[in-house]
């Protein structure tokens, strides 16, 4: 299937999307789509940029300009700017009375949402009216920039929805919208939602204890977010108010301590852990609530991908769909891709150490934060923790740790047991010289650990 909304109408799915004035049913934002795409015409096989509004709005883009534009760029208003000045930027809000910011869309817009007895043709008139091409649409997202400027990779819809699942348990879950719908992971959300035809949840709240009384009162039971999310929402202890069936992580290591306290808190949950990136998309998917992932995948593979590990202990990953030709320098001849993860085997299993690029350089030795974060973490009464480089004039770098902990422990025990674990389980050049009790840690706004600000 080329475009979305054939994909959708395949499964006979009709998600719905909870704004916070009021419900969209896919159906009725097709009659949208419908009408925005006769407004844009002239973009047919032409590149265009989707901004960001909310996610019903943005949903109605996706419906009206996939399989019609030749490029869609998801974005937002900051990432727009960076775009060629002769991309066509759409901003799409339906909850707005001006309904577009193209002017003369407005009327045309209006003359097809108040046939509501004409919805069901003008849905099938999005994919079959002949006068529309059929083009397949290259997907162009952004990656999260925190090395340098963001870099734009293109997918095909294909294999965006390579893990998207549809069945009857799947379509009666209630997801929440927790990552920006233009992002990656974010994408992946709406995409899944869109196909099982289950419900969205959207909330732009930066309040974490207000979106989550709202995912009570909505009945969320379905939670995509990163591991760093994940630690905060385990700190708010409102979690357990949230009938979770379907719990996901992405976007960093999920170490074991936190998929045991999430596997705790909602025991019939299913829990996953997704390795993906914006550039490679989705590599495989982890059910068994383990860190890592089974050593045997190695030889026998995943559903996506092929996978292997380099003599730089780099994970290296071959999936099944044609990655972007950005890539080819970090493809060996056989075709995997190095992901630049660091990885070692443990016991049966692989277990990611943190990103090569992040490594702190200790007289020579290299030390990922993350493994040493993952060491931290395992103590009781540490909530969060954030490893990093401190400048020394001998050796280049110190180890150094910030660590939130919870409002019943005391400092002095805790830190104390923290150096005791890190010298029974880290080599010595890996121990931290200085631990930190702070209050908060920095979150970028993909929702991971920022660590990219200054700490000293």
């Amino acid at each position: 299937m080329n475009n979305l909304v054939g994909l959708i109408n395949e499964h006979g799915a009709n998600a719905n999307i909870v704004g916070a004035v009021e419900t969209y049913t896919v159906h009725q934002l097709m009659v949208y789509a419908n009408a925005y795409r006769q407004t844009y015409s002239h973009l047919s096989k032409q590149p265009a940029a989707l901004v960001y509004t909310n996610a019903a709005s943005f949903i109605v883009g996706m419906l009206a300009f996939d399989g019609y534009c030749s490029r869609l760029y998801l974005c937002s208003d900051v990432l727009a700017k960076d775009l060629d000045a002769n991309i066509t930027r759409i901003t799409i809000d339906i909850a707005d009375a001006s309904l577009t910011k193209h002017p003369s869309s407005v009327s045309v817009v209006e003359s097809f949402v108040g046939e509501d007895q004409e919805q069901e043709r003008l849905r099938g008139r999005v994919t079959t009216d002949s006068q529309y091409p059929n083009v397949v649409t290259q997907w162009c997202l952004a990656t999260s920039g925190t090395s340098g400027k963001p870099k734009w990779f293109a997918h095909t819809l294909a294999s965006l929805t390579l893990n998207c699942k549809t069945s009857p348990r799947l379509r009666d879950l209630c997801w929440a919208n927790l990552y920006q719908a233009y992002r990656y992971a974010g994408l992946q959300v709406l995409l899944q939602v869109l196909i099982s035809g289950a419900t969205l949840v959207d909330d732009d709240s930066d309040d974490l204890l207000l979106k989550m009384q709202r995912w009570v009162n909505t009945n969320v039971n379905a939670i995509s977010a990163t591991p760093s999310m994940w630690r905060q929402m385990l700190m708010s202890n409102h979690l357990h108010n949230i009938p979770m069936q379907r719990i996901t992580l992405g976007g960093e290591i999920a170490d074991q301590s936190l998929l045991d306290n999430l596997a705790k808190l909602h025991p019939t949950a299913s829990i996953a852990h997704i390795y993906a990136s914006t550039e490679a998309g989705v590599g495989f998917v982890v059910k068994d609530k383990l860190a890592g992932f089974p050593v045997s995948w190695l030889q026998q593979g995943v559903s996506n991908a092929q996978l292997a590990i380099d003599e730089k202990q780099h994970l290296r990953i071959k999936p099944k769909h044609e990655l972007d030709a950005q890539l080819t320098t970090l493809t060996d001849d056989n075709g995997y891709l190095d992901t630049q993860d660091l990885v070692r085997l443990e016991g049966g299993r692989v277990i990611f150490l943190g990103r090569a690029s992040g490594v702190i350089n200790v007289g020579g030795n290299k030390v990922p934060p993350e493994k040493v974060e993952s060491v931290i973490l395992l103590v009781e009464g540490v909530l969060q923790a954030k490893v990093y480089g401190q400048p020394n004039s001998v050796l280049g770098n110190l180890v150094v740790a910030d660590i939130v902990i919870a409002p019943n422990h005391d400092w002095s025990n805790l830190s104390r047991t923290v150096r005791e674990q890190c010298k029974l389980l880290l080599q010595r050049f890996e121990i931290p010289v200085k631990l930190r009790k702070i209050d908060s840690l920095v979150m970028s706004p993909t929702g991971k650990l920022n660590r990219s600000d200054d700490h000293v």
